[in-house]
Protein backbone atom coordinates (compact mmCIF):
# COMPACT_ATOMS: atom_id res chain seq x y z
CA UNK A 1 0.00 0.00 0.00
CA UNK A 2 1.41 3.37 -1.01
CA UNK A 3 2.14 5.77 1.82
CA UNK A 4 0.36 8.51 -0.14
CA UNK A 5 -2.95 6.88 0.76
CA UNK A 6 -2.30 7.80 4.42
CA UNK A 7 -2.57 11.46 3.44
CA UNK A 8 -6.13 11.20 2.08
CA UNK A 9 -7.86 10.75 5.48
CA UNK A 10 -5.23 13.07 6.98
CA UNK A 11 -6.28 15.96 4.73
CA UNK A 12 -9.96 15.21 5.32
CA UNK A 13 -9.42 15.51 9.08
CA UNK A 14 -7.39 18.70 8.67
CA UNK A 15 -9.94 20.24 6.30
CA UNK A 16 -12.76 19.47 8.73
CA UNK A 17 -11.15 21.85 11.24
CA UNK A 18 -11.29 24.63 8.65
CA UNK A 19 -15.07 24.53 9.12
CA UNK A 20 -14.57 25.58 12.73
CA UNK A 21 -12.98 28.92 11.87
CA UNK A 22 -16.10 30.60 10.40
CA UNK A 23 -18.57 31.32 13.17
CA UNK A 24 -21.46 29.67 11.38
CA UNK A 25 -23.46 26.97 13.07
CA UNK A 26 -24.42 25.28 9.78
CA UNK A 27 -20.75 24.81 8.86
CA UNK A 28 -19.94 23.49 12.31
CA UNK A 29 -22.48 20.70 11.87
CA UNK A 30 -20.55 19.47 8.83
CA UNK A 31 -17.46 19.02 11.01
CA UNK A 32 -18.62 15.69 12.42
CA UNK A 33 -19.83 14.58 8.98
CA UNK A 34 -16.35 15.09 7.54
CA UNK A 35 -14.72 13.36 10.51
CA UNK A 36 -16.94 10.30 10.04
CA UNK A 37 -16.27 10.38 6.29
CA UNK A 38 -12.52 10.41 6.98
CA UNK A 39 -12.92 7.47 9.35
CA UNK A 40 -14.90 5.47 6.78
CA UNK A 41 -12.24 6.12 4.14
CA UNK A 42 -9.50 5.26 6.63
CA UNK A 43 -11.30 1.99 7.38
CA UNK A 44 -11.64 1.15 3.69
CA UNK A 45 -7.90 1.68 3.16
CA UNK A 46 -7.19 -0.52 6.18
CA UNK A 47 -9.45 -3.40 5.14
CA UNK A 48 -8.36 -3.31 1.49
CA UNK A 49 -4.73 -3.62 2.56
CA UNK A 50 -5.63 -6.31 5.10
CA UNK A 51 -7.47 -8.36 2.46
CA UNK A 52 -4.58 -8.13 -0.01
CA UNK A 53 -1.53 -8.57 2.21
CA UNK A 54 -2.80 -9.34 5.69
CA UNK A 55 -0.71 -8.99 8.82
CA UNK A 56 2.86 -9.99 8.20
CA UNK A 57 5.94 -9.57 10.36
CA UNK A 58 7.81 -8.21 7.34
CA UNK A 59 5.27 -5.41 6.73
CA UNK A 60 6.61 -1.86 6.47
CA UNK A 61 6.63 -0.14 9.87
CA UNK A 62 4.44 2.64 8.44
CA UNK A 63 1.62 0.09 8.11
CA UNK A 64 1.63 -0.49 11.84
CA UNK A 65 1.58 3.27 12.43
CA UNK A 66 -1.44 3.52 10.11
CA UNK A 67 -3.03 0.56 11.93
CA UNK A 68 -2.47 2.38 15.22
CA UNK A 69 -4.16 5.50 13.79
CA UNK A 70 -7.14 3.40 12.67
CA UNK A 71 -7.43 1.71 16.06
CA UNK A 72 -7.36 5.04 17.85
CA UNK A 73 -10.00 6.52 15.56
CA UNK A 74 -12.19 3.43 16.03
CA UNK A 75 -11.99 3.81 19.81
CA UNK A 76 -12.77 7.54 19.57
CA UNK A 77 -15.80 7.02 17.33
CA UNK A 78 -17.22 4.17 19.45
CA UNK A 79 -16.84 6.06 22.74
CA UNK A 80 -18.20 9.25 21.20
CA UNK A 81 -21.30 7.46 19.93
CA UNK A 82 -21.84 5.35 23.05
CA UNK A 83 -21.52 8.25 25.49
CA UNK A 84 -23.09 10.78 23.10
CA UNK A 85 -20.03 12.96 23.57
CA UNK A 86 -19.14 14.10 20.06
CA UNK A 87 -16.74 16.70 21.43
CA UNK A 88 -14.31 13.80 21.90
CA UNK A 89 -13.90 13.83 18.12
CA UNK A 90 -12.92 17.46 18.25
CA UNK A 91 -10.11 17.01 20.73
CA UNK A 92 -8.71 13.56 19.92
CA UNK A 93 -8.87 13.47 16.12
CA UNK A 94 -5.65 15.56 15.88
CA UNK A 95 -3.81 12.62 17.49
CA UNK A 96 -5.07 10.41 14.66
CA UNK A 97 -3.94 12.98 12.08
CA UNK A 98 -0.47 13.07 13.66
CA UNK A 99 -0.28 9.27 13.46
CA UNK A 100 -1.21 9.35 9.78
CA UNK A 101 1.47 11.96 9.11
CA UNK A 102 4.05 9.88 10.98
CA UNK A 103 2.99 6.86 8.91
CA UNK A 104 3.74 8.83 5.75
CA UNK A 105 7.17 10.09 6.84
CA UNK A 106 8.31 7.07 8.85
CA UNK A 107 11.61 5.57 7.62
CA UNK A 108 11.13 2.94 4.90
CA UNK A 109 12.10 -0.04 7.00
CA UNK A 110 10.39 -3.33 7.64
CA UNK A 111 9.72 -4.98 10.96
CA UNK A 112 11.72 -8.18 10.92
CA UNK A 113 12.55 -10.58 13.76
CA UNK A 114 16.23 -10.32 14.63
CA UNK A 115 16.50 -14.10 14.70
CA UNK A 116 14.46 -16.79 12.96
CA UNK A 117 13.89 -18.47 16.32
CA UNK A 118 11.38 -15.74 17.19
CA UNK A 119 7.78 -16.82 16.65
CA UNK A 120 6.32 -14.36 14.12
CA UNK A 121 2.75 -15.00 15.29
CA UNK A 122 3.63 -14.14 18.89
CA UNK A 123 5.59 -11.10 17.69
CA UNK A 124 2.61 -9.77 15.73
CA UNK A 125 0.23 -10.53 18.61
CA UNK A 126 2.56 -8.62 20.94
CA UNK A 127 2.59 -5.56 18.64
CA UNK A 128 -1.17 -5.58 18.01
CA UNK A 129 -2.09 -5.95 21.70
CA UNK A 130 0.24 -3.11 22.67
CA UNK A 131 -1.25 -0.85 19.98
CA UNK A 132 -4.81 -1.65 21.09
CA UNK A 133 -3.97 -0.88 24.70
CA UNK A 134 -2.17 2.31 23.70
CA UNK A 135 -5.26 3.45 21.76
CA UNK A 136 -7.45 3.22 24.85
CA UNK A 137 -4.80 4.95 26.95
CA UNK A 138 -4.47 7.72 24.33
CA UNK A 139 -8.18 8.45 24.63
CA UNK A 140 -7.89 8.35 28.43
CA UNK A 141 -5.00 10.82 28.16
CA UNK A 142 -7.01 13.36 26.16
CA UNK A 143 -10.12 12.90 28.31
CA UNK A 144 -7.93 13.43 31.39
CA UNK A 145 -6.67 16.72 29.98
CA UNK A 146 -10.26 17.80 29.27
CA UNK A 147 -11.19 16.83 32.85
CA UNK A 148 -8.32 18.83 34.37
CA UNK A 149 -9.12 21.98 32.37
CA UNK A 150 -12.86 21.66 32.95
CA UNK A 151 -12.39 21.25 36.70
CA UNK A 152 -10.25 24.38 36.74
CA UNK A 153 -12.92 26.27 34.80
CA UNK A 154 -15.60 25.16 37.24
CA UNK A 155 -13.55 26.45 40.16
CA UNK A 156 -13.63 29.90 38.60
CA UNK A 157 -17.32 29.43 37.80
CA UNK A 158 -16.93 29.02 34.07
CA UNK A 159 -17.46 26.19 31.62
CA UNK A 160 -14.87 24.87 29.20
CA UNK A 161 -15.52 26.63 25.90
CA UNK A 162 -13.84 26.32 22.57
CA UNK A 163 -14.07 30.04 21.99
CA UNK A 164 -14.58 32.62 24.72
CA UNK A 165 -16.64 34.79 22.38
CA UNK A 166 -20.20 35.99 22.33
CA UNK A 167 -20.94 33.72 19.38
CA UNK A 168 -20.54 30.19 20.75
CA UNK A 169 -22.28 28.38 17.90
CA UNK A 170 -19.68 25.60 17.82
CA UNK A 171 -20.13 25.02 21.54
CA UNK A 172 -23.87 24.79 20.96
CA UNK A 173 -23.34 22.13 18.30
CA UNK A 174 -21.30 20.01 20.71
CA UNK A 175 -23.46 20.82 23.76
CA UNK A 176 -20.40 21.81 25.77
CA UNK A 177 -22.42 23.23 28.64
CA UNK A 178 -23.66 19.76 29.63
CA UNK A 179 -21.26 17.66 27.58
CA UNK A 180 -18.16 18.40 29.63
CA UNK A 181 -19.67 16.65 32.62
CA UNK A 182 -16.92 15.72 35.08
CA UNK A 183 -18.62 12.49 36.12
CA UNK A 184 -19.01 11.44 32.49
CA UNK A 185 -15.36 12.28 31.71
CA UNK A 186 -14.20 10.34 34.75
CA UNK A 187 -16.31 7.35 33.71
CA UNK A 188 -14.84 7.40 30.16
CA UNK A 189 -11.41 7.59 31.74
CA UNK A 190 -12.10 4.56 33.91
CA UNK A 191 -13.57 2.49 31.07
CA UNK A 192 -10.52 3.19 28.89
CA UNK A 193 -8.25 2.09 31.73
CA UNK A 194 -10.28 -1.03 32.48
CA UNK A 195 -10.39 -2.14 28.84
CA UNK A 196 -6.87 -1.10 27.83
CA UNK A 197 -4.99 -2.54 30.82
CA UNK A 198 -5.50 -6.27 29.97
CA UNK A 199 -4.25 -5.66 26.41
CA UNK A 200 -1.13 -3.89 27.68
CA UNK A 201 -0.53 -6.59 30.30
CA UNK A 202 -0.68 -9.49 27.84
CA UNK A 203 1.28 -7.51 25.25
CA UNK A 204 4.12 -6.74 27.67
CA UNK A 205 4.16 -10.35 28.90
CA UNK A 206 4.53 -11.59 25.32
CA UNK A 207 7.27 -9.02 24.72
CA UNK A 208 9.23 -10.26 27.72
CA UNK A 209 8.75 -13.85 26.56
CA UNK A 210 10.06 -13.01 23.08
CA UNK A 211 13.00 -11.15 24.53
CA UNK A 212 13.95 -14.01 26.84
CA UNK A 213 13.69 -16.47 23.93
CA UNK A 214 15.75 -14.22 21.70
CA UNK A 215 18.59 -13.79 24.17
CA UNK A 216 18.29 -17.21 25.85
CA UNK A 217 17.76 -15.68 29.27
CA UNK A 218 14.88 -15.74 31.73
CA UNK A 219 15.19 -12.03 32.50
CA UNK A 220 16.63 -9.50 30.04
CA UNK A 221 16.92 -6.05 31.63
CA UNK A 222 16.89 -3.95 28.46
CA UNK A 223 15.90 -0.25 28.70
CA UNK A 224 12.68 -0.73 26.74
CA UNK A 225 11.58 -3.52 29.07
CA UNK A 226 12.31 -1.46 32.17
CA UNK A 227 10.28 1.44 30.74
CA UNK A 228 7.44 -0.94 29.79
CA UNK A 229 7.30 -2.32 33.33
CA UNK A 230 7.21 1.22 34.73
CA UNK A 231 4.27 2.00 32.45
CA UNK A 232 2.53 -1.20 33.53
CA UNK A 233 3.08 -0.37 37.22
CA UNK A 234 1.68 3.15 36.80
CA UNK A 235 -1.54 1.87 35.24
CA UNK A 236 -1.72 -1.12 37.60
CA UNK A 237 -1.50 1.17 40.63
CA UNK A 238 -4.11 3.50 39.13
CA UNK A 239 -6.50 0.63 38.36
CA UNK A 240 -6.01 -0.80 41.87
CA UNK A 241 -6.59 2.60 43.48
CA UNK A 242 -9.74 3.13 41.48
CA UNK A 243 -11.19 -0.29 42.25
CA UNK A 244 -9.99 -0.78 45.84
CA UNK A 245 -9.98 2.78 47.15
CA UNK A 246 -12.36 4.54 44.81
CA UNK A 247 -9.80 7.09 43.60
CA UNK A 248 -11.44 9.31 41.01
CA UNK A 249 -11.36 12.77 39.57
CA UNK A 250 -8.29 14.91 39.13
CA UNK A 251 -5.88 12.50 40.84
CA UNK A 252 -6.86 9.70 38.45
CA UNK A 253 -6.61 12.09 35.50
CA UNK A 254 -3.09 13.15 36.47
CA UNK A 255 -2.03 9.49 36.75
CA UNK A 256 -3.36 8.86 33.26
CA UNK A 257 -1.44 11.82 31.85
CA UNK A 258 1.80 10.63 33.45
CA UNK A 259 1.28 7.07 32.24
CA UNK A 260 0.65 8.13 28.64
CA UNK A 261 3.69 10.42 28.62
CA UNK A 262 5.75 7.36 29.57
CA UNK A 263 4.14 5.48 26.66
CA UNK A 264 5.13 8.24 24.24
CA UNK A 265 8.67 8.17 25.61
CA UNK A 266 8.75 4.39 25.35
CA UNK A 267 7.64 4.40 21.69
CA UNK A 268 10.15 7.09 20.77
CA UNK A 269 12.93 5.32 22.64
CA UNK A 270 12.05 1.97 21.13
CA UNK A 271 11.38 2.62 17.46
CA UNK A 272 13.30 5.78 16.67
CA UNK A 273 16.23 6.33 19.04
CA UNK A 274 17.39 2.77 19.65
CA UNK A 275 15.46 0.38 17.37
CA UNK A 276 18.07 -2.39 17.72
CA UNK A 277 17.43 -2.60 21.46
CA UNK A 278 13.88 -3.79 20.75
CA UNK A 279 15.04 -6.90 19.02
CA UNK A 280 14.29 -5.76 15.45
Amino acid sequence: MSNELYLIPFFIYIFSYALILPRKKKLHKFFTILIYAGFILQSLIFFVFLSTKGFNASVHIGWFVFFNAWLLMTVIVLFGLFYRAEYILLYVTPLVAVNLLIGFFVPHIKIEPAMFSVDKTILLTHIILILIGDSFFALAFMVSLIYIFQERKIKIKKSLKLFDKKDNSLDEVFHSGSGYNLELLDNINYQCLKIGFPFITIGIALGIYLSSSLFNAVIVAKPIEIISLIIWLIYAVLLHERIAKGVRGKRAAVFNVIGFLFILFSLSFSFYLFPTLHGF
